[in-house]
């Protein structure tokens, strides 16, 4: 296939949440919808693609001479109010989480939104970085504002 004669080993599949589902609800849904959509994909052709969730897994993969496809969450809404989604998530293949895109959300301020609704991480939010770290799941802090950045850094010792 094309993407492996240019080089495409291991793209990080973005299970991008628009900020709407925020406020109309049906993250969660739309996370899920978008993971079955990459497990299907490997599913279907099993000959090029498979989905990893380790270094371990790409290195196989790429030596087994397919695409491999980590999974990485845009904006951490779909964890709604409940800490045992970041588990959940983890055992569905996200590797990453980016903890807000847009908008504000129950885990911190955005960067492009000028509400400034926690000033920072909210307390649930820190709740979900210190669970982030201990199951595995690296936290990506794009699209957050300054103080989140600071925060994060100042309470996680793992990427």
């Amino acid at each position: 296939i094309r993407a492996k004669e240019g080089g495409l080993d291991a793209p990080f599949m973005s299970i991008y949440v628009p900020s709407s589902y925020q406020e109309t609800g049906g993250a969660k849904e739309k996370a899920d919808s978008l993971i079955d959509l990459v497990s299907r994909i490997a599913d279907d052709h099993p000959d090029k693609f498979e989905v990893a969730t380790s270094v371990a897994d790409v290195n196989r993969i790429f030596g087994d001479g397919k695409i491999a496809l980590p999974m990485g969450m845009e904006n951490g809404a779909p964890i709604l109010d409940d800490l045992s989604n970041v588990q959940y998530f983890y055992d569905r293949g996200i590797r990453y989480i980016t903890l807000t895109h847009g908008k504000d959300n129950l885990i911190c301020d955005s960067s492009y939104d000028t509400t400034n609704t926690w000033g920072g991480l909210s307390p649930f939010g820190r709740e979900v970085v210190k669970e982030m770290n201990r199951v595995g799941i690296m936290v990506d802090i794009s699209h957050v504002t300054d103080e989140v950045i600071n925060q994060v850094l100042d309470m996680t010792d793992v990427p």
